[in-house]
């Protein structure tokens, strides 16, 4: 989501502090400078990255994030 939301890059790595392929993360960099196109391009990047996590934890299960997906309007059909 973040590639698709115009970050400039996003990085896949393994590790985290937890052991080498225990755990896979994402990070995303998004250039901003000034232009109506890079606001626009923040504004869904960080939008979709939190976002992100939200949709996992409520397709696992978790009340507290099927609740924050509702009051944030997140339309998640699997839930």
């Amino acid at each position: 989501l973040n590639t698709a939301g115009g970050a400039t890059w996003v990085s896949l790595h393994h590790g985290g502090g937890v052991g080498m392929g225990f755990s896979q993360h994402a990070g995303m960099v998004i250039v901003c400078d000034g232009t109506e196109d890079a606001d626009a391009r923040l504004a869904r990047v960080l939008w979709n990255d939190p976002a992100t996590g939200v949709m996992r934890h409520a397709d696992a299960g978790y009340e507290q994030a099927k609740a924050c997906a509702e009051r944030h309007h997140l339309n998640l059909p699997m839930i």
